[in-house]
């Protein structure tokens, strides 16, 4: 045995023990364990594991590591303990453990530990001898009929592709959608949207090499097998958009290498098992679009592997626990459209690495975390739709990746902060439906970024500021239903790229600034409900692209011009309220949606 692993055996019992020591740190210690014997079982891919039985503790703990897990650590500089696995037992008067779903062909040392507490500080035994599984052909000798079960149970006749599926000839190398490895065992497995439907056959826990499950995007039914759990060297298991039911199996948290667990879009029930949490190779857990209950395990904080944790789109109750603070490597943390309540824990602003965070449609209440403020790489923060109170945080203008602040739909007031105009990134800024307050600030003009702009339903009061003119990439701008005064500024001439501009029901006055007519990519220009005076400018003619044109309910006067007959995809017109004269263009009552009939006016011959 390599001497590294004799002098960091101390090391292991950190790791695999942690979260015990403190509890079990003052029981007196069991009896130390002489070095194990460990032989091939019987099973392909078991490895018996036996000791010396003992009296003195009422667990045992079972650890192990393969030799190439070593190697490849050691030559990578990582930590090897991160491949070590380990299992607990209750001490029975037992001498021996099988540990099973090993790798065929690869070889292992075994540890054994006697403790008082499940979690407790073992008396480790020095390492066994190296134990290689047999390999070859004849440890994938079941492939073949686990494939052809999965093609009896899913549908294979009408697969939109089966090439070789089930031949006496073809290796199975060739067979569509799998991948082997040099004794012909299957190592990928991917039917992505490929019209699989029926169910998923348990035979497919045979495929004892299997590294990447894909069977995602077809139309497979019924349950997810536990036996799947049986696949010990699976490292990506995803049947994303299909229709499977029932409750995700506990067992699959005793997956060792299982690194991708993507179950998105299915119909599956109940709660989160809680077992998945001792899966420590777990980076992404995506669990979207389901109908999963119930709270989300505060247990998921002890798996600081963890990259993606994703489980919007359920029916997820209680809060968010605050040990998802923990997850120091989290980089997407995603529970939108759930049911949960509670506050937005401060813990969260422990996870430094966070590039998207995600609370959207749920029913949090209080205020927005100070401590978010640390989350330096965010790009995108999604708050929206929830039961917010107090102030946006000016500390947030310091987010400088932010491409997406969704703050709409709360409780929000105060002040919009001038420090927002510093996130050059940004591309959407969505505050809609709040209660802020105070003028617009003239500092947003800075985001050259910006695409979209919604500040609409709220309380903002004071003039449009100029400075917005120069957002040129800008293609949505929605102020409607404020208290805003004052004029449109020409300078909203210069936004070549707005297809959207609203600004109804707020208290506007003076002309519509002919400069509008420069936004040849206008598709709906709503100005109604506000007090807008002098006639329709005949600029507005370039606006072929104009889809929607609300001037109803202003003071605006002259007559109607007969070139909006010529705007081609015009479909709503609404000029009622208003002070027209003359006569109606006989060509724009074909206008789809329109209010002509409530002028007053005869129709021009």
């Amino acid at each position: 045995m390599p001497r590294p692993l004799l002098a960091l055996a101390a090391a292991v019992l950190f790791a695999v023990v942690a979260a015990g020591a403190s509890t079990a740190a003052a029981q007196p210690a069991p009896t130390a364990q002489p070095k194990p014997q460990a032989v091939v079982g019987s099973q392909v891919g078991e490895v018996v594991v036996q000791w010396d039985s003992v009296e003195d503790g009422n667990y045992f703990r079972i650890g192990w590591i393969s030799k190439a897990d070593y190697d490849a650590a050691v030559a990578a500089g990582r930590e090897w303990m991160a491949a070590f696995s380990s299992v607990s037992v209750a001490n029975s008067g037992q001498a021996s453990h099988v540990v099973a779903h090993l790798i065929p062909g690869a070889s292992y040392w075994f540890i054994v530990g006697a403790s008082d507490h499940r979690y407790g500080e073992p008396q480790w035994s020095p390492w066994s001898d190296l134990v290689r599984l047999p390999g070859g052909p004849a440890a994938c000798a079941g492939d073949r009929e686990a494939l052809a079960a999965l093609y009896d149970a899913a549908g294979g006749p009408d697969w939109r592709n089966s090439v070789n599926w089930l031949s006496d000839t073809a290796p199975i190398d060739e067979w569509f959608g799998v991948s082997t490895d040099s004794d012909g065992c299957v190592l990928v497995l991917y039917l992505d949207s490929n019209d699989l439907s029926g169910s998923i056959p348990p035979e497919l826990a045979r495929l004892s090499r299997l590294r990447s499950l894909h069977l995602g995007n077809n139309d497979l039914t019924g349950p997810i097998p536990p036996e799947l759990a049986g696949l010990g060297d699976l490292r990506v298991l995803a049947l994303v958009n299909n229709d499977l039911s029932g409750e995700i199996p506990g067992e699959l948290g005793g997956m060792a290498r299982l690194s991708v667990l993507d179950l998105d879009g299915n119909d599956l029930t109940g709660p989160i098992p809680i077992e998945l949490t001792g899966s420590a190779e777990l980076r992404v857990v995506s669990l979207n679009r389901n109908m999963l209950s119930g709270p989300i395990p505060p247990e998921f904080g002890a798996m600081t592997n963890l990259t993606n944790l994703e489980l919007w789109q359920n029916e997820l109750t209680g809060t968010v626990p605050v040990e998802l603070g923990n997850l120091v490597n989290l980089r997407t943390l995603d529970v939108d459209e759930n049911e949960l309540t509670g506050t937005i824990p401060a813990e969260l602003g422990n996870l430094t690495g966070l590039r998207y965070l995600w609370l959207r449609q749920n029913q949090f209440t209080g205020g927005i975390p100070r401590e978010l403020n640390n989350l330096s790489n965010l790009v995108v923060l999604g708050l929206d739709g929830n039961r917010l109170t107090g102030e946006i945080p000016a500390a947030f203008g310091s987010f400088a990746r932010l491409e997406s602040l969704y703050l709409y739909d709360n409780d929000l007031t105060g002040e919009i902060p001038a420090e927002l105009g510093n996130l050059s990134d940004l591309e959407r800024l969505y505050l809609y439906g709040n209660r802020l307050t105070g003028a617009i600030p003239a500092e947003l003009g800075n985001l050259t970024s910006l695409e979209r702009l919604y500040l609409d339903r709220n309380r903002l009061t004071g003039e449009i500021p100029t400075s917005l003119g120069n957002l040129a990439s800008l293609e949505r701008l929605i102020l409607d239903q404020n208290m805003l005064t004052g004029t449109i500024p020409t300078e909203f001439g210069n936004l070549a790229e707005l297809t959207y501009l609203s600004v109804n029901r707020n208290q506007l006055s003076g002309p519509i600034p002919p400069e509008l007519g420069n936004l040849t990519d206008l598709e709906q220009l709503r100005l109604d409900n506000n007090q807008f005076s002098g006639s329709i400018p005949p600029s507005l003619d370039k606006l072929i692209k104009l889809e929607q044109l609300h001037l109803d309910n202003n003071q605006l006067s002259g007559s109607i011009p007969t070139y909006l007959n010529d705007l081609p995809d015009l479909a709503v017109l609404y000029l009622s309220s208003n002070q027209f004269t003359g006569c109606i263009p006989a060509a724009l009552l074909d206008v789809a949606d329109n209010d002509l009939d409530e002028l007053g006016l005869q129709t021009c011959p």
